[in-house]
């Protein structure tokens, strides 16, 4: 199977491209401008609340969830998103396209497709006096397709028809 990773154009750009990766992964195409547009990015990034939100707005079904090492090997719809910290400073995510007991495959939108043991990907395993490069929160945003996608003019639309209905006060 291919695995696609949408890239990154700043640094606050790593959940709008992992949500593009997920809709191309699906056979869909849209800008990461529009999902920033649609998912609140700011100069801080995008929040999970904003990656859900603009998810379901795109025709997903879209859950944050919590775990650990544990769940993290139990059965969940891939490819899902993972929040991580890069270099121990760096808020971020990334798409887990494959795991398996030996291997996870990640879209990192700055980097490309890496391949990393689980203790890698967990942040236990890293060169002496270095920090890990990836170490994973226990967050996970699990997404699943539904029957119809929303293309980005539909996400257009449905943005100007929401900021529109804000204004009625009826």
């Amino acid at each position: 199977m291919k695995y696609y990773c949408i890239k990154q154009h700043d640094i606050t750009d790593c959940g709008a491209a992992c949500l593009a990766t997920i809709c191309r992964q699906n056979g869909y195409k849209i800008g990461i401008s529009k999902i920033r547009e649609v998912a609140g990015t700011d100069k801080q990034g995008t929040n999970a609340y904003g990656v859900i939100k603009a998810a379901e707005q795109l025709g997903f079904s879209a859950k944050g969830v919590k775990g650990d090492k544990e769940a993290f090997f139990s059965e969940f719809p891939l490819p899902c998103i993972a929040h991580v910290i890069v270099d121990g400073a760096l808020l971020h995510y990334v798409v887990i396209h494959k795991i398996t007991k030996k291997t996870v495959v990640i879209a990192d939108p700055g980097e490309g497709i890496v391949k990393l043991t689980p203790e890698e990907f967990f942040g236990e395993v890293h060169d002496e006096g270095k920090l890990p490069k990836y170490q994973w929160s226990g967050i996970l945003i699990l997404l699943v397709k539904r029957l119809k996608y929303i293309n980005e003019k539909d996400v257009s639309d449905c943005r100007s028809w929401r900021r529109n209905c804000k204004t009625y006060h009826g």
